[in-house]
């Protein structure tokens, strides 16, 4: 792997979580030579993102626009084509590859496929930011550079969050075409962003998903959430899934922002409660549309209801198809944990 490629996938580890991350993806067909993929997908099961990165040598690298312009629409055209036989092998193959936790696993042939290029060259500030299609075969893709890539995680955070921005900011420009200067008016003002510039795009589209609180909302609540997350692996007790930190890991990755500071307020509470040595129910996190259900105990030493109980206590005139069980016990005066059960109901 180059140095962009390393860093690329390291960064990917952090935002999107390693349990989701494949760089090596390259395999031989039965009777065909190897055959290499995209340089990193994102695997969401029902969503994936691929993605193609180019990166210009330093010691070719030139003070001369139009020369690095040139560079850059070259890789570009050559990205698509990757990324164009990346949808075709993704849909068409039963190929297996290792995530970053060494867990092999098969990208699923029926899910929506999210391609993206990344460049990278310090050299070229400003860029086509939709590489476009010229015929009706073709297809429209997200084009940014890797500094725009880090500034656009680390304004959304949450892992879908950011999948379903790359969606909605090709919509975008596919309506707007390219755009120099934003000006949104609100209750309070008016919000002035450059699209253009260090993907500030993005509060666009954080104004029209959540509204005006979106756009300043403190963050700590999404931090301690990663946290959560990326010790899953070190701290996990199931009862009886195969591969439950994974399930329940997949189930996180698709909480958007409003979702995600519900969760950790909760469990903050609950960890508090246990604490205090009052063992109870801290609160429940409801989603009718998605059917889905979480439910967070402060406990003793980490017993937990069952899951049967609680469905018919709590749920019983709802649908949940799955129900997450987040159990938090302290340890000694110093150390809490929280433990995780998920329950999936028939057909999921």
């Amino acid at each position: 792997m180059t140095k962009s490629e390393k860093l690329l996938s390291s960064f990917a580890e952090n935002f999107f979580y390693k349990e989701f991350v494949y760089a090596d993806l390259k395999f031989t067909p039965k009777g065909g030579t190897e055959i290499e993929l995209a340089d990193l997908i994102i695997n969401f099961e029902d969503i994936v993102l691929a993605i193609q990165l180019k990166e210009r040598n330093e010691k070719d690298r030139t003070q001369d626009k139009n020369i690095e312009e040139r560079w850059l629409k070259k890789k570009c055209k050559k990205a698509k084509e990757q990324i164009k036989d990346t949808l075709v092998y993704i849909q068409n193959s039963e190929a297996e590859f290792y995530n970053a936790r060494g867990r092999k696993a098969k990208i699923n042939p029926n899910a929506e496929i999210v391609p993206l290029v990344i460049f990278e060259n310090k050299n070229i500030s400003e860029y086509e930011h939709l590489l476009r299609s010229h015929t009706s075969e073709g297809l429209n893709v997200n084009c940014m550079s890797i500094d725009d890539f880090q500034c656009m995680c680390k304004e959304l955070i949450a892992p879908i969050e950011i999948i379903e921005y790359i969606k909605w900011r090709k919509d975008f420009y596919e309506r707007n075409g390219l755009i120099d200067f934003l000006l949104t008016e609100m209750t309070t003002g008016f919000f002035v962003s450059k699209p253009q510039r260090h993907e500030t795009l993005v509060h666009q589209y954080l104004y029209e998903r959540y509204g005006e609180n979106g756009i300043s909302e403190n963050k700590k609540y999404y931090d301690l959430f990663r946290r959560y997350a990326l010790v899953l692996q070190e701290h996990t007790e199931f009862l009886s899934e195969t591969d439950g930190c994974y399930e329940v890991m997949i189930f996180l990755a698709h909480l958007f922002r409003d979702e995600v500071k519900c969760f950790v307020e909760r469990v903050e509470k609950a960890v508090t409660i246990a604490k205090q040595k009052s063992f109870e129910l801290a609160g429940t996190l409801r989603n009718t549309q998605r059917e889905y259900a979480i439910v967070f105990e402060a406990t003793e030493n980490g017993e937990h209801i069952e899951p049967d109980k609680l469905l018919k206590i709590l749920f019983e005139k709802q649908n949940i198809q799955i129900l997450l069980q987040v159990i938090t016990y302290w340890i000694n005066e110093e150390e809490y944990h929280i433990d995780f059960s998920l329950w999936k109901g028939n057909g999921i």
